[in-house]
């Protein structure tokens, strides 16, 4: 009776053993499916984050996160120097915009068919963005580079390149490319005005080469048409400088454009001079 019980007290320790050897390996197997499960929760969910809608490139899930729109009110040809300070310009403000940034551009012209926006494009990710644990680097520079910089470089040189007016109707070119803009009058997040002018307005509405000003403006029927559209709007404008006998009073453009921006609600302008000397 003695020698039987020690015989099952023995394989029972030995079962014990065994088990506890072989414990490590079960354990390390629930880690491995845990970081397995894990991982590819996290690319499902990069892969979510990142689904841009295939024309715009804007974020499926939540659209644009900021709007910006430029105008390019350049009738008189700029000097080498200008473009070139004009083009590093833009190139920060497209590479320091928050990933998901709604660009549109516009051109100032005397024909209103000429008038509105481009197609909308949102900045996407760029290889600089992701990782090669989660993403194919090398097609999202791909996308990057070809559907988001490559078109946008496209309508900078066709727009930076001068083609001659009769007139310059600013403030016009500026509203319909707000209203052509998608979402940009109702949107509720970060908004911002590029405008790349020489700021000399001339229209039937208001111009400075007939002597007008702002009391002028104001006082005039057209002042009723003024579309007051960019309430909190960062504005930044990059100044063309223009020799101009014409204009009898230069301190006039800028206490207009000043009084009109903040008639209109938005932020103060923030003036670059694009000078050549």
């Amino acid at each position: 009776m003695m020698a039987s019980g020690r015989k099952k007290t023995r394989f029972t320790t030995k079962s014990r053993k065994k088990k506890s050897s072989s414990l490590p390996y079960v354990i390390g197997a629930v880690v491995a499916l845990g970081l397995l499960g894990a991982a590819g929760w996290w690319m499902n969910r990069t892969s979510g984050e990142m689904a841009v809608d295939a024309q715009s490139l804007c974020p499926v899930a939540t659209g644009p996160v900021a709007e910006t729109v430029i105008l390019f009110d350049l009738t008189d040809p700029m000097g080498p120097a200008q473009t070139n300070q004009l083009l590093q310009y833009l190139e920060r403000e497209f590479s320091d915009a928050a990933i998901g940034t709604q660009f549109t551009l516009g051109v100032v012209s005397d024909n209103p068919e000429d008038w509105g926006a481009t197609p909308p494009l949102c900045k996407p990710h760029s290889d600089k963005d992701v990782s090669s644990l989660t993403q194919n680097v090398p097609l999202v520079k791909q996308r990057y580079e070809e559907r988001f910089l490559a078109p946008l470089q496209a309508n900078l040189a066709r727009m930076i390149s001068a083609s001659g007016a009769d007139s310059s109707p600013i403030m016009e070119s500026l509203q319909a490319l707000i209203s052509d803009t998608p979402g940009f009058l109702t949107f509720t997040g970060p908004r911002k005005v590029i405008l790349v002018s020489d700021l000399l307005q001339h229209s039937d509405a208001m111009s400075f080469y007939r002597g007008d000003d702002w009391q002028r403006f104001s006082d005039s029927p057209a002042f009723q048409r003024l579309g007051r559209t960019l309430d909190g709007v960062e504005v930044e404008i990059f100044a063309v400088p223009r020799a101009s006998d014409k204009i009898k009073d230069p301190a006039a453009v800028e206490d207009f454009w000043l009084r009109y921006f903040d008639l209109q609600g938005a932020q103060l302008p923030k003036l670059q001079s694009l000078g050549d000397l």
